[in-house]
């Protein structure tokens, strides 16, 4: 079973130094009073998936996700990094539960083994308040389209619920019997096959609309080609009328000579 195996933010939000939060098979718990910054774990991960925009990480803005407080002296950056392991659960060590103080993690690195997949986001601001954001999988530089590419292998999407956010419980709960199939579908992967479906069905669409465009350029095209064949005869036909006057006219002109020339001889 495919699990994240380590949550590792730089100066993201409420998370001001580097912060290894390590996620171990089974069960994992991160609690605290309120304001503690739990919830921006999980915006961490949207964030370093690409799962979300910025609304959906609480912010205005992707540059007010960086952390500015005075003990990072202005930090211009933000840098996060989820690890997973890919090994199957047959092959995964059995649970434990063990209590991880993220104070203690901060310093504390998790060995990458071969069967770790990386995904590292970093958004850097520059001084005019604009920014920069860029993707790495396993240290090389993708976009965000390639990493989604890659997501949607381990069956994890942007509009699914592989996060259940604050308030998603009650929303499912609450919901009609249609949303929650929907969801259900979700979950089992059904409705990726139904958005290739529909993606496909669209595709379709603008080759038929593409098809009628060309049908209708290619039946004015055929108008045009008949009348220019018309033409082409009228103008070849012109033609060998203009040759024959003048082969006429040089005819005409010989003849006026040859009387002129027989009047004089008499």
């Amino acid at each position: 079973m495919v699990h994240i195996k380590q949550v590792e933010l730089s100066h993201f939000k409420s998370f001001g130094g580097t912060t290894k939060v390590p996620i171990l098979p089974g069960f994992t718990v991160v609690s605290g009073p309120n304001g503690s910054g739990k919830s921006n774990i999980l915006d961490a991960l949207l964030f370093c998936l690409g799962l979300a925009s910025s609304k959906g990480m609480r912010a205005d803005r992707l540059p007010d996700l960086v952390n500015h407080n005075k003990s990072t002296k202005g930090a211009s950056e933000a840098i996060v990094t989820v690890t997973f392991d890919l090994r199957d659960e047959d092959d995964a060590p059995a649970p434990e539960i063990k209590v991880v103080d993220i104070n203690e993690a901060r310093a504390e690195a998790t060995p990458r083994l071969p069967n770790d997949w990386v995904v590292t986001r970093r958004l850097r601001v520059n001084a005019q308040g604009g920014y920069t954001s860029n993707y790495a999988i396993n240290g090389e530089a993708c976009n965000l389209a390639e990493l989604h590419e890659q997501l949607n292998a381990l069956r994890i999407y942007p509009e699914g619920y592989n996060v259940v956010l604050q308030g998603d419980v009650t929303s499912i709960i609450s919901m009609h019997g249609k949303e929650r199939r929907e969801i259900i579908d979700e979950l089992a992967g059904v409705a990726a096959f139904d958005r290739k479906i529909d993606r496909a069905k669209d595709t379709l669409d603008e080759v038929k609309e593409k098809v009628e465009k060309c049908n209708i350029v290619a039946a004015e095209l055929v108008v045009q080609r008949d009348k220019l064949s018309q033409d082409r005869i009228k103008a070849e036909k012109y033609q060998r009328l203009r040759a024959e006057f003048q082969q006429k006219s040089v005819e005409e002109v010989v003849l006026k000579w040859q009387n002129l020339q027989k009047k004089q001889t008499n």
